[in-house]
C-alpha cells in the first residue's frame, strides 16, 4: 500500500513538474507571441518609414535636378533669344534713299549715254523726306552714291542703345563711271541715318558732333572707341542702271550698303 502511494505522489509530482513546465512554457510563448504581435507592426512601420525616406531623398533629388534643368534651360532660352535678336539687328536693313532713272540718251559720236535721274531721301517706310527730288544728267550707266558712313560696336546695336543701334551715314556726292569723285554733283547735306527718320528727320546732337569731327573720328581710334564708333569713314556703293527703273540703297545696321533695283509698282 505504501509503495502505490509512494507512486501515486511521484506521479503527481511529475504530472505537477510537466503542468508546471507545460504552463511556463505556454506563458512564454504568449509573452513571445504577444511581443511579436506588438513588435511586428512597430518594425513594419520602421522599415516602412526607412523607405519612405528613401522615396522621399530620391524624389528631393530629382525635384532639385529637375530645378537645375528648369533653370539651365531657362537660360538657354534666354540666351538663344538674345543671339535671334542680335542677328534680326545686325541683320536689320533700312531704307535710305532711292534714285530714279528717268532717261537714257546715247551721246554722239561715243559708245557711252547720258544718263538722267533724280534722287531723293526716304524713310523706314520708303516714303520720300523731302518733295523736292534732286536732278542729275551723268555720263554713262554707272551709278555711284558716295557717303560718310559712322559705324558702332556691335554691343550697341544688339542692346538696342538709342543713339547707336545702327549705323548712320551722311551723303556726299552723286558720280557716273567717267567722273572723278571730286567732279561729283554734289548732295544735301542734311544727314540722314534710320534713326533719325524715327525723329522726322532731324539730327540728334550726337549725330551733329560726328559729322562734325568725323575725320577726327576716321582718323584717330582711340577717339572713336570713346563714344562707341568702330569704323567712320567713306563709301560709293555703285551699280548699273537702266532707263524707268528705280533703286533703292539700303544700309545695314552694322553699316553695309545695297544698291538694288525695286520691283515695279513698289
Amino acid at each position: 500500500m505504501g509503495t502505490i502511494n509512494e507512486t501515486v505522489r511521484t506521479a503527481n509530482s511529475a504530472l505537477r513538474t510537466v503542468l508546471f513546465a507545460v504552463l511556463v512554457a505556454g506563458a512564454g510563448f504568449l509573452g513571445w507571441h504577444g511581443y511579436s504581435l506588438y513588435n511586428q507592426p512597430q518594425k513594419q512601420l520602421a522599415e516602412k518609414e526607412l523607405e519612405l525616406n528613401a522615396v522621399r531623398e530620391d524624389l528631393a533629388d530629382r525635384q532639385q535636378q529637375v530645378e537645375t534643368l528648369t533653370t539651365d534651360l531657362q537660360a538657354k532660352t534666354l540666351q538663344l533669344e538674345r543671339t535671334e535678336t542680335s542677328l534680326r539687328l545686325l541683320k536689320l536693313r533700312h531704307r535710305i534713299a532711292r534714285l530714279t532713272v528717268l532717261d537714257q540718251q546715247p551721246i554722239p559720236d561715243t559708245d557711252r549715254v547720258l544718263t538722267t535721274l533724280e534722287f531723293y531721301e526716304v524713310n523706314s517706310e520708303g516714303a520720300a523726306i523731302d518733295e523736292r527730288r534732286k536732278k542729275f544728267e551723268i555720263e554713262g550707266d554707272r551709278v555711284y552714291v558716295e557717303c560718310l558712313v559712322a559705324k558702332f560696336e556691335d554691343k550697341y546695336i544688339e542692346e538696342a542703345d538709342l543713339d547707336r543701334a545702327t549705323a548712320i551715314c551722311l551723303f556726299q556726292r552723286i558720280f557716273g563711271e567717267y567722273q572723278q569723285p571730286q567732279d561729283g554733283f554734289q548732295l544735301d547735306q542734311a544727314g540722314s541715318s534710320p534713326t533719325s527718320y524715327e525723329r522726322g528727320g532731324k539730327m540728334s546732337d550726337f549725330e551733329k558732333r560726328i559729322w562734325k569731327d568725323f575725320w577726327e573720328f576716321a582718323g584717330d581710334r582711340e577717339k572713336a572707341a570713346e563714344i562707341g564708333i568702330r569704323a567712320a569713314h567713306a563709301d560709293a556703293p555703285s551699280t548699273q542702271v537702266r532707263k524707268g527703273v528705280t533703286y533703292q540703297l539700303e544700309l545695314r545696321s552694322t553699316g553695309e550698303f545695297t544698291l538694288l533695283p525695286l520691283a515695279e509698282g513698289t
